[in-house]
């Protein structure tokens, strides 16, 4: 089911016998369907990740967890849509999607929370609790998925959300990976201190050039030990309405690896302090996989603009809402297949695509997802109208046209 362009309302209908009406029917009964549920929905997206992490990780599997707003403002038909955050209603969306650590392209998504006005609809548990943080949520879909048997271990990529004392206490035993915040302190072994203060000390060595938004950069990189000691400050309220005391627990040893981003003319113009559990791996790779986190933010962007259009939606309900989520996922999965296929006839089936997109590519660029995805569409659209119209009957067709028009 792919959508059509954003000003469209339905589902765009395929090319055979059934009216688009009774297509758009259809996909209502699916959506609606007490059966149909987000769990069975997720079966197969993790059957695909099961099979991709054998064949496409090396050594760990890598998650990356990010939240992101859908945003629903002009959609009065939507009961159950809520303030997300200032001037937007809608839902919120927290999504883990499974990386390759061989080449850091997405694989599959693993697991999805959808949150509106009364509950979250989760892909893996019947349940998570609306009044549940967004860190309490993740350390549950976090041990759900640890239990899994994915046939490598998997490394827990977040962004500075994470860096809260408390949930890194709940990720004993497991491999993470974080963005931590400068103002935050812990112990160099001296001292308690800034991470930022920290960072100043170290010894930066040139790793890579990379590239930062749309440019190239350097990228050096210094690492040392620390210990983070400070008590967990959660931001809740008990059942009686006052604030949950501070609360005192182990310290926690880890990797502090800081990344200095600089440009052409030795300009600081990023650093990231991240914060990881991994000890067999080397700085620049740890840094690697931070950078390939970018790939959840790609996949927002494939849903919700470049296209499936996720905004545009007009399924009332936000359960209806999360089911088309679980099946246009299915939709990118197959699309990074492609993209991470190997050999000539993947280079070919790629070209056929981007031809069949109508996208146009940037000088020594391959290919995009989105145009891939729309290519695909397109194929599918072609093979559809080849098996209901048949070659010769578009091809009298289009010569009786032709012939009435005129047009050579």
């Amino acid at each position: 089911m792919q959508t059509n362009q954003e000003l469209a309302s339905g589902i765009k209908s395929h090319l055979n016998n059934d009216s688009a009406f009774a297509q758009t029917q259809a996909a209502w009964r699916f959506l609606n369907n007490e059966n149909c549920t987000l769990i069975e929905l997720s079966k197969p997206l993790l059957s695909a990740a099961h099979e991709l992490c054998r064949n496409e990780c090396s050594q760990y599997a890598l998650v990356a967890h990010d939240w992101s707003h859908l945003s629903y403002g002009k959609h009065k038909s939507k009961s159950d849509s809520y303030n997300t955050i200032k001037n937007s209603v809608g839902y919120e969306l927290q999504t883990s999607l499974l990386l390759s650590d061989a080449h850091g392209g997405p694989l599959s998504v693993v697991g999805i929370n959808l949150k509106d006005k009364k509950q979250i609809h989760s892909s893996y548990s019947n349940e998570v609790e609306r009044k549940s943080t967004h860190l309490e949520a993740l350390s549950q879909q976090i041990t759900w998925l640890e239990a899994q048997g994915f046939n490598k271990k998997l490394v827990h990529i977040i962004d500075r959300e994470a860096d809260s004392v408390g949930f890194l206490r709940e990720l004993e035993g497991k491999l993470w990976l974080i963005r931590g915040k400068g103002h935050h302190k812990a112990n160099d072994g001296n001292n308690i201190r800034k991470i930022q203060d920290i960072a100043k000390d170290l010894l930066f060595n040139e790793e890579r050039t990379i590239e930062y938004k749309g440019k190239k950069a350097i990228q050096k990189i210094a690492e040392t030990t620390i210990s983070i000691t400070r008590p967990a400050n959660p931001r809740k309220v008990s059942a009686d309405g006052k604030r949950v005391k501070v609360i005192n627990g182990p310290a926690i040893t880890c990797r502090l690896i800081v990344s200095k981003i600089l440009d052409d003319k030795n300009i600081e113009i990023g650093m990231w302090f991240l914060l990881t559990s991994v000890r067999d791996v080397s700085k620049a790779t740890i840094a690697l996989w931070y950078y390939w986190r970018w790939s959840i933010e790609t996949f927002y962007k494939l849903m919700k603009s470049a296209g499936m259009q996720l905004e545009s939606w007009q399924q009332t309900t936000s359960l209806a809402i999360a089911k088309r989520i679980m099946v246009a996922s299915m939709a990118c999965v197959t699309v990074w297949r492609i993209a991470n296929a190997k050999g000539p006839e993947a280079s070919e089936i790629r070209k056929l695509l981007i031809r069949l997109s109508g996208r146009q590519m940037k000088r020594k660029k391959e290919f995009t997802y989105t145009a891939l995805l729309a290519g695909l569409w397109a194929l599918l659209s072609m093979d559809d109208m080849l098996e209901t119209i048949g070659a010769e009957k578009i091809k009298s067709l289009l010569a009786k046209l032709v012939g009435e028009c005129k047009f050579i």
